[in-house]
């Protein structure tokens, strides 16, 4: 399954890079297919969300979150080295199918191409909210196997 994205690689790679303008993605060349190995080996690693914590109860309407990794170096986006990838936060909304480009410029997720590991959150709503953080290579597509972490959080006030 994985060489067959590899050879749509150049396009999704162009279109993912390009799409990211409203989020923190720095605007980047896509790799040139000679440049990219037949198939990048697979990367075993984890992400966690320390903050906020699963069950927490904030206040808000900003809320910080925090991601940490292991086994996995965190870059900015278009980096296509083997045990790298950037992060990706998925609000209220459902993970992409796994193999499939990460969009861009839908509301609910934010793309970390900057190569950081803390996002904040601004104007969310009192009730209960879901972040999924998901590690993706460097055209946006999710490390396999997947390098996922889900929580659940209330918000107690404060919203707009």
């Amino acid at each position: 399954m994985r060489n067959r994205q590899i050879v749509w690689l150049p396009v999704a790679a162009l279109f993912a890079l390009s799409g990211c303008g409203g989020d923190t993605t720095p605007e980047m060349d896509a790799p040139d297919a000679e440049e990219m190995p037949a198939e990048m080996p697979m990367t075993t690693g984890t992400v966690s969300i320390v903050q906020p914590g699963d069950g927490a109860e904030v206040a808000g309407p900003g809320v910080e979150v925090v991601l940490e990794t292991t086994g996995i170096s965190i870059t900015e986006a278009g980096v296509m080295d083997p045990g790298t990838g950037h992060h990706h936060i998925f609000l209220d909304v459902d993970v992409t199918p796994m193999g499939e480009i990460i969009p861009a410029g839908v509301d609910g997720i934010i793309h970390k191409g900057d190569g950081t590991s803390v996002h904040m959150l601004e104007g969310l709503t009192p009730g209960e909210h879901r972040i999924i953080a998901v590690v993706a290579d460097g055209v946006h597509i999710p490390l396999d196997p997947p390098v996922v972490d889900t929580i659940f959080f209330t918000v107690t006030g404060g919203g707009e």
